[in-house]
C-alpha cells in the first residue's frame, strides 16, 4: 500500500507551512517506513502483558521487512500495536504519577493518510514510535538520550493542550485529512482533533504540538540510522 504524502509534521516555521513541505517530509519518512518494522515497543509491553502470539507476529513481519517485502493484511500488527499504545497503563510501563491531578504519560497521535493511518505513540519513560496501517514502522530506542529528551519536550507541550480535549472512552482512528490527539492520563483518556488543511494553513491552534511531533520523529529517525545501536 502506497505511503500517502499529505499528513506530515509541519516544519517548525510558524509563518510558512506549505503543502508542498508536508509532501516532501512524508515522502522522505515513508521511504524508511516501508524498510523498517517497529519490533522495540512490542516487545517491552508484550513481556509486561506477555502476550506471545503478538511477539511471534512482530519477529516475523521483522524478517519481511528485512527484505523490502510489503505485509500482507492479515499479518499486519498495526491494529494490535496501537491497542495496546492506547491500552497501556502507568504500572506495565513503570511509571510513577502523581494522585493529586491529572498528568499526561503517554501520546497517541493518529493521522488520515490518503490510504491508511499513520500512528506517531510516544510513553514518559522516554520511549516513541511511528507506525502506518501499510504495515511499516519506525522504532525510537529505548534509553537513547535524543528521544527521551525529544519525548519528554513532546509531552511537556502535550500537558499544555489538555485543556483544549475532551475525556474519552473510545479511540477511533483518524479520518482521511484529519489528525486525532489522545493523551492518555492517571485520570483516563482525552482526545483533540483539527484537519490538515487547518495545519497546511497555519490556522491551527495545534501547530505548535504538530510540530513537536515533527521534531520527534526526526529524533527517533536519527536513533535508527546509528548503526551501533541495537
Amino acid at each position: 500500500m502506497p505511503c500517502s504524502t499529505k499528513p506530515e509534521y509541519g516544519t517548525g516555521d510558524h509563518n510558512q507551512l506549505s503543502r508542498k513541505q508536508l509532501d516532501n517530509q512524508m515522502k522522505m519518512i515513508c521511504s524508511i517506513l516501508k524498510l523498517i518494522l517497529v519490533v522495540g515497543f512490542v516487545f517491552y509491553l508484550t513481556s509486561c502483558s506477555n502476550k506471545s502470539d503478538a511477539k511471534q507476529t512482530s519477529q516475523k513481519q521483522t524478517q519481511d521487512t528485512a527484505k523490502g517485502q510489503k505485509f500482507e493484511p492479515n499479518n499486519n500488527p498495526y491494529l494490535e500495536l496501537r491497542n495496546m499504545a492506547l491500552n497501556a497503563t502507568p504500572e506495565q510501563l513503570v511509571i510513577e504519577l502523581p494522585k493529586d491531578k491529572t498528568k499526561i504519560y503517554g501520546v497517541v497521535i493518529d493521522w488520515g493518510l490518503e490510504e491508511g493511518t499513520a500512528t506517531l505513540v510516544a510513553f514518559m519513560r522516554g520511549d516513541a514510535s511511528l507506525y502506518l496501517s501499510s504495515g511499516g514502522g519506525i522504532m525510537g530506542g529505548v534509553g537513547r538520550e535524543n528521544v527521551q529528551k525529544a519525548v519528554k519536550n513532546f509531552i511537556d507541550k502535550s500537558e499544555t493542550y489538555l485543556r483544549k480535549t475532551t475525556k474519552t472512552e473510545t479511540t477511533p482512528q483518524a479520518e482521511k485529512n484529519d489528525v486525532k490527539f489522545y493523551f492518555l492520563t492517571n485520570n483516563g483518556k482525552y482526545v483533540g482533533q483539527e484537519s490538515m488543511t487547518n495545519i497546511e494553513n497555519n490556522t491551527s491552534g495545534w501547530l505548535p504540538l504538530f510540530e513537536e511531533g515533527n521534531n520527534l520523529i526526526t529524533e527517533i529517525r536519527k536513533s535508527t540510522k546509528d548503526k551501533n545501536w541495537e
